[in-house]
């Protein structure tokens, strides 16, 4: 990029916006279409309406006079709605850089984008840097995070790290070329846009993107519910902390039995096998009574498992009771062969399972022996150890959501860190190959977290959390809006468990199907294109090949250079295909998050391993290679500062 490029910029500073929006509008064409569409559709269904209205009059009485209103009152809607749209379309929405919000070498921050959405969409407060004309007229919001680009792939210089004013991106520098020119067709500007951080590490920018703070008022009404809801509650019974059927339903557990139309009077009913079994090999206690004042038996219960072709199945269950004492522990033979022991979390290896013959079902009918109806189950995430077991069961408490992690829901702590910031103990320590979890040991950790929870009250344990997601804010208030996030993974557990629709994805192709499924009935939609970050090595994939396959395919694989090429290209046709889709007056966001974490990441992976030997080994046994200097430690602060640079774009169309 010329250096005269910012600058130029900087030359039309004034208190208004910039003469030339940075942005493109809504274009007239699109508009006029647009209007004889919604004018021809008014005069066929007003003249529709009047034929079907008179033929109601002509052999009306007095019965059929309510719909005939109720009609017209439709009606009356309809127009309504219409006219509104016919003048949104009328005065269709802009943006345009406003240079003030740059004084004094302020970036723009991730920050900034979801402030600027919660302002197209939940009034919040304007943003100083980006100017919006006939706000109203914005009917939805598309927001794509694409990591992977950088300014000469728009065939523009990289401009120094200090460029905080938005570039333009034609013409081209000086021999270069856009490798995705359709952000030349979208975009008349890029700007700069720094991700989260601190002086040695980035922060997630999509999480920052999709996290805002609370408001005051809402503030104000969760801390009084917090309040009544300690004062209501007795600390010391177990009950309090019970899962109800919505978060069970919230956490994936496995869906209990309602209660049977006749409930048992008999206290102590005696069952059989048979009473527990459900179907597809599942069991379930059978209801019986219980009395409120009797003591609650609880069981820490915690299973270790292993992959097979079928999934997950259960390897080893451990149970202890209320004072940790191990009163049941067994090894336990899948049904299916195993692909994969998963030792590093389990434990487990081909020589601890040689010659075990208990099966999944021996273990279910010890259970019906241990447990009852009322028997409260203790564990940490217990919905995978109940799912693995066949088990179903009404009365859990769940450590995991007990126990807050410090950005609150839907993360959650590990059983590991609770234990070591609230027992102050460490657990999950086993060295060597084979290491893995000890399921007695996770289990009596679970019970010893419940009992500190029951001694210190529900308040223990929990942060004051002033942060909830993007889909949470612009869900409430008196103009609820409905949002989409359409990302790999599983979007509905993590960052997306709030929004109104959660698309899970594995690869660009569907997360742009599921970006065209769900834009038109959405007000927000938000989703990331990943596969130029994962073929440039920015990031992994979860449906990454293993080295076994990759090895085998390696002879018939491009060059990266290849690869990165088809890879631009596939996300320069999909982000064509992504805005001729858009419904008129929608407003796109997309920005890049960051630049090359590469480096970044290997620095940060030898100072994690330098801090771990340090603790472990003689300063003399560790190897040059592995030591940590000051010069490693200012590349790392450098490396840092340069990959929280990214860029954002805007447009309306």
């Amino acid at each position: 990029m010329a250096p005269a490029a910012v600058p130029a910029h900087s030359a039309k500073v004034a208190s208004t916006a910039l003469d030339h929006p940075a942005v493109v509008a809504t274009t007239t064409p699109a508009a006029t279409t647009k209007k004889r569409k919604l004018d021809s559709a008014t005069s066929d269904q007003d003249d529709a309406g009047s034929g079907a209205e008179g033929g109601q009059e002509r052999g009306a009485n007095g019965s059929e006079a309510t719909p005939a209103a109720l009609s017209k009152l439709d009606k009356g809607k309809a127009k309504k709605r219409r006219k509104e749209e016919q003048r949104a379309l009328d005065n269709p929405p802009s943006f345009s850089f406003d240079t003030r919000g740059f004084q004094g070498g302020r970036f723009v921050q991730i920050k900034d984008l979801r402030d600027f959405v919660l302002h197209l969409l939940a009034n919040d407060k304007a943003q100083q840097w980006l100017y919006v004309k006939n706000k109203s007229s914005v009917r939805r919001v598309v927001c794509v995070m694409v990591p992977g680009i950088l300014p000469p792939d728009l065939g523009i210089a990289q401009p120094p790290l200090a460029t905080n004013l938005p570039f333009g991106l034609s013409p081209p520098s000086e021999g270069l070329v856009s490798k995705l020119p359709v952000f030349q067709s979208l975009f008349s500007h890029a700007c700069p846009t720094r991700a989260p951080g601190e002086r040695n590490r980035m922060h997630s920018p999509y999480q920052h993107f999709t996290s805002c703070p609370l408001t005051s008022s809402e503030k104000d009404r969760r801390e009084k519910a917090r309040k009544e809801r300690g004062q209501q509650l007795k600390s010391s019974d177990p009950s309090v902390y019970l899962l109800n059927s919505e978060q069970m339903l919230d956490q994936a557990y496995p869906t209990p039995s309602p209660l049977p139309e006749v409930l048992p009077t008999d206290p102590n009913p005696v069952f059989e096998l048979a009473h527990w079994q459900r179907a597809d090999g599942w069991i379930e206690a059978p209801y019986q009574p219980g009395t409120p004042d009797a003591p609650k038996r609880l069981l820490g219960v915690d299973c270790e498992m292993c992959l097979t072709d079928e999934g997950s199945e259960l390897t080893r269950v451990s149970v202890v009771d209320f004072a940790g004492k191990v009163i049941y522990d067994k090894l336990v033979k899948p049904a299916n062969p195993i692909r994969d022991y998963l030792t590093k979390f389990s434990g487990m290896t081909a020589e601890k399972l040689e010659g075990v013959t208990t099966r999944l079902e021996d273990v279910q009918k010890d259970l019906t022996q241990l447990l009852d109806y009322n028997t409260i189950l203790v564990g940490h995430s217990l919905e995978c150890d109940l799912k693995v077991l066949k088990l179903i069961h009404s009365r859990v408490i769940d450590t995991s959501v007990a126990y807050q992690h410090p950005r609150g829901p839907p993360f959650k702590a590990s059983l590991k860190w609770l234990a070591q910031k609230w027992l102050k103990k460490e657990i999950q320590n086993n060295a060597g190959e084979e290491g893995g979890h000890d399921s007695e040991e996770d289990a009596r950790t679970a019970i010893e977290l419940m009992k500190l929870k029951m001694e210190k009250g529900p308040g223990f344990g929990e942060f004051a959390n002033d942060q909830e997601t993007i889909f949470e804010r612009i869900g409430r208030g008196q103009d609820p809006k409905a949002s989409a996030v359409v990302d790999h993974g599983a979007p509905g557990q993590w960052h997306g468990a709030k929004a109104t629709t959660a698309v899970a994805c594995k690869n660009d192709d569907e997360i742009l199907q599921g970006l065209l499924d769900s834009i038109e009935s959405h007000d927000l939609t938000i989703g990331r294109f990943m596969d130029l970050s994962h073929t440039l090595g920015w990031t992994q994939s979860s449906h990454s090949k293993s080295p076994v396959e990759t090895e085998a395919s390696d002879a018939d694989s491009p060059s990266p250079e290849q690869a990165a090429e088809a890879a631009r290209a596939a996300l320069n046709d999909r982000l064509k295909q992504l805005h001729a889709s858009l419904p008129p007056l929608t407003a796109m966001i997309l920005f890049t998050g960051h630049s090359s974490p590469v480096e970044m990441s290997r620095l940060t992976a030898k100072k994690a391993k330098f801090d771990r030997l340090w603790k472990t080994v003689k300063q003399s046994e560790i190897a040059d290679e592995d030591k940590w200097y000051e010069a490693d430690d200012r590349a790392l602060v450098d490396e840092v500062e340069r990959c929280r640079w990214g860029l954002s774009f805007f447009c309306v169309k």
